[in-house]
């Protein structure tokens, strides 16, 4: 992956609704944009107890989102 492509958002808020993989069991949830390269996102993942993992998944799996809340149901 190049990173002479990358755009980093330090500073920024982009959310996003990504598929990610625990296991063999896919989830869709909103995810914090962290860098963005036209192959991969590098995403951060809030939980409820504080804790931010982070995460490489593919760009096809993210999409954009204006606000926070627009992928909650």
């Amino acid at each position: 992956m190049s990173t002479s492509s990358a755009w980093s958002l330090r500073g920024m808020k982009v959310w996003g609704y990504a598929w990610l993989r625990f296991g063999d069991v896919d989830v869709r949830c909103t995810v914090l944009v962290r860098r963005w390269t036209s192959d991969a996102v590098g995403v951060e993942v809030p939980v409820d107890d504080g804790e931010k993992p982070q995460c490489w998944i593919w760009q096809g799996a993210c999409d954009r989102l204006e606000e926070r809340t627009d992928a909650w149901v």
